[in-house]
C-alpha cells in the first residue's frame, strides 16, 4: 500500500489442507501517512503491531493497539488504521485462505510470544536467494510458526494445555507481589531457590524469557491497569516497583512506544 513502507516481503505460498498461505510482510508506516483509509481484501490476514500504537477500525469496532497486539481479519472484512503521535508503527501482515467460518478476533501477545515473533522475523530478514527451493521451505516454515502463534493468541486454534514448572510459577507469583518495591531479580532468585544465572538460563529454557523480561511484563501489565483506573503517574510509578515517576515514564514509553500520559488514550 501507498501509505507504508515494506521492509520485509516473502511470497510464501505453502498450501496445507485448509489453509493456503499466501504472503508475509512486514511494513513500516511513512512519516507522511498518518492513517490507512478503510478498505477489504479478497483473503484473510492476520495484523500483528510490533511498536507504535494507534486505533484499528475493524468490523465496526474501534480498537486502541500498542505492541503486541495482534488481530484476525477474515476475508471481506473492512478495515483502517490512525496512528497515535509517537513512534511510527511498525506492523506485520501475513497474508491466507483459511477454511471455516471465523469471525475478526483481537488479542494481546505476551512479551514471549511478541519475542518469538520477532526472532523469526528477523531470521526471515537475514535469508539470502529468497527463490531457491530450500530457502523457500524454510521461509515457509518460519511463516507457519508465526501464524500458529498469532491464531492460537486470537482463539482461531486451540492452545496445547503445556505444564509449567513449579520453579516459574513461584517465580511469577513473587514478582506479581507489588506490595514490595524489592523486586529485583537477586531477591526474586533468591526467593525462589536458585542462584539468579541458574535460574535465568531454566526460566528461559522454558519460557523463552529472561528473568528480567518476564518482571518487567508483569510489571507492564499491572502499569496498564492502574492507568486505565486513573491513577496518577507517580501513585502507578510507586506501584509497581519504580522509586523515580520520570524513569518509570521513560520505561513505558520504551515498551509500548506511548508516555503513561497518553495512555489509554
Amino acid at each position: 500500500m501507498k501509505d507504508l513502507r515494506s521492509l520485509l516481503l516473502r511470497e510464501i505460498e505453502v498450501e496445507l489442507p485448509g489453509l493456503k498461505v499466501r504472503r508475509l510482510c512486514l511494513h513500516r508506516h511513512l512519516p507522511e501517512a498518518d492513517a490507512l483509509e478503510d478498505h477489504a481484501h479478497g483473503f484473510c490476514q492476520v495484523l500483528c503491531y510490533l511498536s507504535g500504537g494507534g486505533t484499528l477500525r475493524a468490523a465496526g469496532e474501534e480498537i486502541r493497539v500498542f505492541p503486541g497486539a495482534v488481530a484476525f481479519l477474515p476475508a471481506g472484512v473492512v478495515h483502517g488504521f490512525r496512528e497515535a503521535a509517537g513512534r511510527r508503527p511498525l506492523s506485520m501482515a501475513a497474508d491466507f485462505e483459511l477454511a471455516g467460518g471465523h469471525g475478526f478476533a483481537f488479542a494481546q501477545l505476551n512479551q514471549s510470544e511478541t519475542t518469538r515473533i520477532r526472532r523469526e522475523l528477523a531470521w526471515l530478514g537475514r535469508m539470502k536467494a529468497p527463490d531457491a527451493p530450500e530457502v523457500r521451505l524454510s521461509a515457509a516454515s518460519a511463516a507457519l510458526r508465526i501464524l500458529d502463534i498469532q491464531l492460537k493468541a486470537v482463539g482461531v486454534l486451540p492452545r496445547e494445555a503445556v505444564a509449567v514448572p513449579a520453579f516459574v510459577k513461584k517465580f511469577i507469583r513473587l514478582a506479581s507481589d507489588m506490595d514490595t518495591t524489592e523486586n529485583s531479580i537477586a531477591r526474586l532468585a533468591r526467593e525462589t531457590g536458585y542462584a539468579p544465572d541458574y535460574l535465568n538460563r531454566r526460566f528461559k529454557e522454558v519460557t523463552g524469557l529472561t528473568l528480567i523480561q518476564q518482571r518487567d511484563a508483569i510489571r507492564l501489565e499491572r502499569a496498564k491497569r492502574l492507568l486505565g483506573q486513573g491513577l496518577a503517574i507517580s501513585e502507578v510509578a510507586g506501584r509497581t516497583g519504580f522509586d523515580d515517576a520520570n524513569y518509570f515514564s521513560r520505561w513505558f514509553k520504551r515498551h509500548t512506544g506511548v508516555p503513561p500520559s497518553r495512555y489509554p488514550g
